[in-house]
């Protein structure tokens, strides 16, 4: 739950330990999305579009407490593409990897650190463990 609020630059309340994790001021955040696969779409699976019920419902569904939520992958991007072009690039990656395995994928893009390399584009992708369904 922490690691989506931090990648996404939002805040989630954990229901399971009430704490509240609040990234609403991260900087850099060019873009956050969460994709659901196209089967979900059809059904109108729609809850696991909010960032905080998604990764509630991903903590919950796990029984213990050493159990894996999210898979995290972070993914350099060319710096030769235009924004819509690397937004494009991370929606099809995310929406692929919601296909093939079911699951709800939540990423969000990143702009170069001021510090850093400018080429720096990356982007943050957290996909669940678990399949979505409308429960």
């Amino acid at each position: 739950t922490a690691a989506a609020a931090y990648r996404s630059g939002s805040e989630i309340a954990d229901r399971t330990t009430g704490q509240v994790f609040d990234y609403t001021r991260k900087r850099g955040i060019e873009h956050s999305e969460i994709v659901l696969p196209t089967e979900a779409a059809k059904r109108d699976i729609n809850w696991a579009r909010d960032r905080q019920q998604l990764w509630n419902a991903a903590e919950e569904a796990e029984k213990r407490k050493d159990a894996r939520v999210a898979r995290e992958y972070e993914v350099a991007l060319p710096h030769e593409l235009s924004r819509q072009q690397r937004l494009e690039l991370v929606r099809a990656f995310s929406q692929e990897v919601a296909n093939r395995y079911g699951n709800a994928v939540d990423f969000s893009i990143h702009a170069p650190h001021r510090e850093g390399d400018e080429r720096n584009h990356h982007a943050h992708i957290l996909s669940t463990t678990r399949k979505v369904e409308a429960t």
